[in-house]
């Protein structure tokens, strides 16, 4: 897979931006569909939205292009079908010389989306924000280039009314540095970014328990049901560049993330992370690497171990949910394990099935010859008399 030059050396942010704008456009398909029943609007903030490392003149690999064209992309089949949906994006943004850039683009560019730029701070507009969004559904896209006036505090506005979700760049490789860092106003920082009140952030956490803390707070302080995250690798280590975390009030968010995950970060890292390397080689070495982005696996090797590792332990996880007498609609089951595991549900719904034969699991009703579990499902653990 060949990814436009203005990303080489930056394959990590291509790799963001493709979950991001393959999301948002599943998102905004999915909520256009209100446009059958009345006009809806649909709502893109992106609340640092920059441009920062833009290496292109149209600024396409940025996440104020990728915003823009998905969400003119999900809108446009409903547009084509006479349905009335509008469309319309708000861009936060605090440094001088790139809000000025920003301007000059939503000035210059054409297209379906009404768009407005807020000069400043992010915390400082969420008010503002918050009111132009009215009751209307919105995706929010946090993306900082740090934890510095990320706060909790500011995101939960936006959220609290239905039909939102946020997409937050939990921007690991430079926490990772901080977290652990003494000086009072770090820890404030950090404090403020994971949403926590009295305590501080504890000290010594792995990457696994970062990340949960920050999904679990997410979810207490911001008026959302579900919420997961997924790692964006460096382009040619075997360590985190990213953590992306959808939040959101519908289990279906986690369906989706998951299936975006497995396409993006499982097939399409790949490709472009062992271009990466192979480019890394010539520039060290100046000779070209033996592979080729033509010979790199249909799966990255770096997603597929987590993944084989969390199929391995999803029913583990399902079974821990049941109680010791009666039994659980499926639906009730998956969202939970799709939280913690890098699994899609359609790998747990085999799973399941595949537990139910080897009597880990009974399945009601029993059709014999099924291939996956289906939400009305009612699964029990064997011998307790359901």
């Amino acid at each position: 897979m060949q990814i436009p030059p203005e990303y080489h050396d930056r394959e990590q942010s291509y790799l963001k931006h493709r979950v991001l704008r393959e999301y948002l456009v599943l998102w905004g398909r999915k909520l256009g569909s209100l446009a059958r029943r009345g006009p809806v609007t649909l709502w893109y903030v992106d609340c640092f939205a920059g441009p920062w490392q833009s290496q292109d003149e149209e600024l396409g690999d940025t996440s104020i292009h990728i915003g823009l064209s998905a969400l003119e992309e999900a809108g446009r089949i409903w547009r084509e079908n006479g349905q009335e949906v509008a469309l319309r994006a708000i861009f936060v943004e605090k440094d001088d010389k790139a809000f000025a850039r920003l301007e000059q683009y939503l000035t210059k560019r054409e297209g379906a989306v009404e768009t407005t730029a807020f000069h400043g701070e992010f915390g400082s507009h969420v008010s503002s924000i918050a009111d132009m969004l009215g009751d209307d559904p919105a995706f929010v896209f946090v993306d900082p280039t740090g934890f510095k006036g990320v706060a909790m505090d500011y995101i939960r506005p936006l959220l609290v009314k239905r039909m939102r979700e946020v997409l937050v760049n939990v921007m690991f490789n430079h926490i990772n540095r901080f977290k652990d860092d003494s000086r009072a106003f770090l820890r404030e920082q950090m404090k403020a970014f994971f949403g926590l009140s009295e305590e501080a952030l504890e000290k010594g956490l792995s990457e696994t328990e970062l990340l949960r803390t920050y999904r679990t707070n997410l979810k207490s302080n911001c008026d959302v049901s579900f919420a997961a995250d997924l790692a964006v690798p460096h382009p040619t280590k075997r360590r985190t560049w990213f953590r992306l975390v959808i939040g959101g009030k519908h289990p279906e968010v986690l369906r989706v993330f998951r299936e975006v995950e497995a396409r993006v970060i499982g097939g399409e890292a790949a490709s472009i992370r062992t271009g990466a390397r192979d480019r890394k080689t010539e520039q060290e070495t100046g000779q070209m690497s033996l592979l080729s982005e033509q010979a790199a696996p249909s799966q990255d090797a770096w997603y597929a171990e987590a993944n084989e590792a969390d199929r391995s332990a999803c029913i583990d996880d399902l079974i821990s949910d049941l109680p010791a007498t009666g039994a659980r609609r499926y639906r009730a089951l998956w969202p939970a394990v799709l939280e913690e595991r890098h699994v899609t549900e359609g790998e747990l719904a085999h799973a399941v099935v595949a537990a139910a034969n080897a009597g880990r699991l009974l399945i009601e009703p029993d059709k014999r010859r099924r291939r996956r579990a289906r939400d009305d499902d009612l699964l029990s653990l064997p011998g307790d008399g359901a």
